[in-house]
């Protein structure tokens, strides 16, 4: 063999060195360790369950769950006895997730998920956890999504939970009226879901009255009414409605003590106060589950813009097409928009086709998007094609623009609280 007849000694190769992959390389030893277990070849513990024993590798075990890794490597006692005892989980529980170690596959039923999740949730098996909630997120019903919320919460499973609070907030309307519902739903629940911009809903009126009747259930839910009436949004509801049917309703049900009557009130002195609006918004004057939007409002139309519009348009973003919400109180062009407190503010404009600003107005409209309506406030002291319009803290500014006597210098600000126009220091010449 160490003459010069033998090949491999003399032969010439190329410097360079290479690799070489075999991706199935660690699908075959997990095969090879799963033909041993069924073998009862080279294991080295039994795990026992309920009285029954299950042949295992500390290796494969170690590897593949935190709580045995501890376990064998921490000095336990266990880390040398052939046999341990698993306490707390079933046999059908903890066979399910060896066989899940070794193969990779969990095989789920309405019959043993409970068990899985179990044996999985103490060894730390966390993809075996993940599995059994994708398994239960598939079995939310109306029969069973508040024993889930339980599962969830006792095995903190942020995951299942999440889905089942989702699941709940798209069928509000349909679930508040579900003796379950109202006997069994948790205080914490019902205020996440009445809080929610999500929550599907016909009128705020329905999200009280689901308040009202759970808390009607018990006697002793009555000190967390507060907690839940404070996330109706009382001023979206009509003026009528709240004197007439909501506030009799809150005194009939509702101790004075609660403070619930206060939050009626505060939304009638929210409404009396129509101009003052866009200052006074809080969480309780917002429309659930609004997001902004592009906004097209008037202007000239026609091929050379020989007609005007007064047509609001919408783009939807999700399927980026262009949507009429409504109209203007009257058709311009030329004028200024701008937002304040979620309000969408109209200025100026020309009523007619603008020539040298001698069609210039000075009106002042205020879009609601709330309750799409249009409301007249008080107009400009001089009228304005042209201009410029913006929010500045709690005002609006005019600046500038042009009208029948040519161009402006003047700034006016516009002040909602009082629902009247001053002017400012005018633009250097």
């Amino acid at each position: 063999m160490d003459g010069p007849d033998h090949p491999g000694r003399f032969c010439r190769v190329s410097e360079p060195s290479q690799t070489f992959r075999f991706p199935g390389q660690a699908l075959e030893v997990l095969r090879g360790f799963s033909d041993q277990r069924q073998q009862t070849r080279f294991c080295d513990v039994v795990l026992v369950a309920a009285g029954r024993r299950f042949r295992a590798h500390r290796a494969v075990l170690a590897i593949c769950s935190p709580y045995f890794q501890a376990m064998f490597t921490l000095g336990m006692r266990e880390e040398l006895q052939p046999e341990v005892q698993i306490v707390g989980v079933s046999s059908v529980g903890l066979e399910a997730v060896l066989d899940f170690l070794y193969s990779g596959q969990l095989q789920l039923d309405g019959g043993n998920v409970h068990d899985v999740l179990e044996a999985a949730h103490l060894l730390q098996l966390w993809r075996a956890v993940d599995f059994c909630c994708q398994y239960l997120e598939q079995q939310v019903s109306e029969e069973n999504y508040l024993d889930l919320q339980q599962v969830a919460r006792f095995y903190s499973l942020e995951r299942l939970d999440s889905f089942i609070d989702r699941w709940v907030l798209a069928r509000f309307s349909k679930l508040r009226l579900t003796p379950d519902f109202l006997q069994n739903l948790p205080l914490h629940k019902l205020t996440s879901y009445l809080s929610s911009s999500q929550v599907q809903y016909d009128s705020e009126q329905n999200l009280l009255q689901a308040a009202l009747q759970w808390l009607g259930q018990n006697p002793d839910r009555t000190p967390h009414a507060n907690q839940l009436l404070a996330h109706i949004r009382f001023p979206l509801m009509p003026a009528g409605d709240l004197v007439g049917r909501v506030l009799p309703a809150i005194r009939a049900q509702l101790p004075d003590g609660t403070g619930c009557q206060q939050l009626v009130e505060e939304a009638l002195r929210y409404q009396a106060r129509p101009s003052a609006q866009p200052l006074l918004q809080t969480d309780r004057t917002a429309l659930r589950g609004g997001a902004e939007r592009l906004m097209l409002i008037g202007g000239e139309v026609g091929e050379r813009g020989q007609e005007l519009s007064g047509s609001v348009w919408r783009l939807d973003g999700e399927s980026v097409r262009w949507e009429l919400q409504g109209q203007l109180p009257a058709p311009r062009s030329h004028h200024c928009l701008a937002v304040l407190g979620g309000f969408i503010y109209v200025a100026g404009g020309s009523a007619s086709r603008d020539n040298g600003g001698d069609a210039a107005c000075n009106r002042l409209h205020r879009y609601d998007p709330r309750l799409e309506q249009w409301t007249e406030g008080a107009p400009m002291k001089q009228r304005r094609v042209d201009f410029y319009l913006a929010a500045v803290g709690e005002s609006l500014i005019a600046v500038g623009g042009r009208n029948a006597s040519g161009a402006l210098a003047s700034v006016e600000f516009y002040r909602p609280a009082e629902d009247r126009w001053a002017y400012g220091p005018p633009l250097p010449r």
